[in-house]
């Protein structure tokens, strides 16, 4: 439910259009944000100098996490009265937004609002933004043409210094918003990589996997095999457990072990080792940037997939080279001779993608891969993928809330909630 505010507090900003401004993965967001919140980017459009502002985005969410951990306190309070960081993505966005909503700000800066939440979060913030935006000026940062708000009323668009070089009315901009306008890429992939990979035709069983965090069961009774060569969509509401999944196939959660698990021909327990599994796997999710903080070359970082490290720590072989500079050749001119460090984040996470790819590996997880990506980016993203998957050598797990129109995979698993935790139920696409 929104505060209301006095009569002269509402009127501040009345006549205020709200305000999209379209991002490029080029584009320094922090820098952008600060220039906003210091009123140094729309000073033409709005003065902000005498206003109160607040940031809905992820970087408030760690921050408060953060805050939360040093102080040993909950600060943005919830029915269930949970800390932010045992909640899911969904339930942050939710609790920060309300959260932010009772301070009363003259204007709110949106950072891409979409991300991380499943379709009825979507539906809600989209709701309570369009609410909102009667009494408070809405400023939102969105990487995707579709992800603009219907409450937008204009749209700038930058340049590469920041600079504000087009503003036009939202229902011109709209009309630009066509996944068949982006340019498609046809290209033969690099060359396989896979010395260290098992010959297997089922790749993972599970078997009536279950797990729980104290009291609270999550998933429950999940059976699920994935073959080679399969295109797999995982979903689910946010909480649902699709993380704790991923992380007991991929060895990096104690809950695998007692359960009923063969991953690439062994069973769970049987004496294998970490690295064993993630041989054969090609991980990526966003949050691992945050591990990757060493000055290194894209170049360095394409080859440490292929070596399953943080970092490069041994010299690369020539194969390992020239594989690496196709998958930069793919990615295009603005990646080359380039430190990870000075890419943006957008930028780092077509790099990481790629790392992912790189070793062609019997079984590749992509979770939330597009977030962030603008639409040129995540058009290369989809067409690599969709490469990948013609091929049938790798299995795909693909996660995500987003649907791309152009990403069609074979199969569907989707976690359902039960009375106790969540369960899985196979799917073709054509029934979501």
């Amino acid at each position: 439910m929104l505060t209301e505010k006095s009569v002269s507090e509402s009127t501040k900003m009345k006549n205020t259009k709200n305000i999209g401004i379209y991002l490029h993965n080029t584009a320094n967001k922090k820098q952008i944000i600060q220039q906003i919140m210091t009123n140094n980017l729309l000073n033409k459009q709005v003065d902000l100098s005498e206003q109160t502002g607040v940031l809905f985005s992820s970087i408030t969410i760690d921050r408060m996490i953060n805050d939360e951990l040093r102080h040993d306190q909950i600060l943005v309070h919830t029915e269930e009265n949970e800390s932010l960081q045992t909640m899911s993505s969904g339930q942050q966005k939710r609790a920060l937004l309300a959260y932010l909503i009772a301070q009363q700000p003259d204007y709110i800066v949106l950072d891409d609002v979409y991300s991380n939440v499943d379709l009825a979060t979507q539906q809600h913030i989209t709701n309570t933004l369009s609410k909102l935006s009667e009494q408070t000026l809405l400023i939102q940062l969105f990487f995707r043409k579709r992800d603009l708000l219907p409450c937008i009323d204009v749209v700038d668009q930058l340049n590469e210094k920041n600079e504000i070089i087009l503003v036009q009315a939202a229902d011109e901009f709209r009309k630009l918003i066509s996944p068949s306008s982006e340019k498609q890429h046809e290209f033969k992939l690099p060359a396989i990589y896979s010395e260290n990979h098992n010959k297997l035709e089922t790749l993972v069983e599970l078997h009536s996997v279950s797990a729980k965090y104290g009291d609270k069961q999550v998933l429950s009774h999940i059976n699920w095999t994935i073959s080679k060569g399969e295109f797999w969509q995982l979903t689910g509401p946010n909480g649902a457990g699709k993380s704790t999944l991923i992380s007991m196939i991929t060895g990096d959660n104690p809950k695998a072990y007692g359960q009923n698990m063969i991953l690439f021909g062994r069973r769970k327990g049987s004496g294998e080792t970490i690295w064993d599994i993630k041989r054969q796997i090609g991980y990526f999710t966003p949050i691992m940037i945050q591990q990757f903080s060493r000055s290194e070359s894209v170049e360095n970082m394409i080859i440490s997939g292929l070596n399953d490290s943080v970092g490069l720590y041994t010299v690369p072989s020539d194969l390992q080279k020239d594989i690496a500079k196709s998958w930069l050749q793919m990615l295009g001119p603005s990646f080359r001779n380039k430190n990870f460090q000075q890419l943006s984040l957008g930028q780092q996470r077509m790099v990481m993608v790629a790392r992912a790819m790189v070793k062609h590996p019997p079984l590749l997880i992509l979770d939330e891969p597009t977030i962030e990506l603008d639409d040129e980016n995540s058009r290369l993203f989809i067409d690599m993928v969709k490469a990948i998957a013609a091929e049938k050598q790798m299995a795909i797990m693909y996660v995500s809330h987003r649907a791309e129109e152009d990403l069609q995979p074979d199969k569907v698993f989707e976690l359902i909630k039960t009375e106790n935790g969540f369960t899985g139920k196979v799917r073709v696409p054509e029934d979501i």
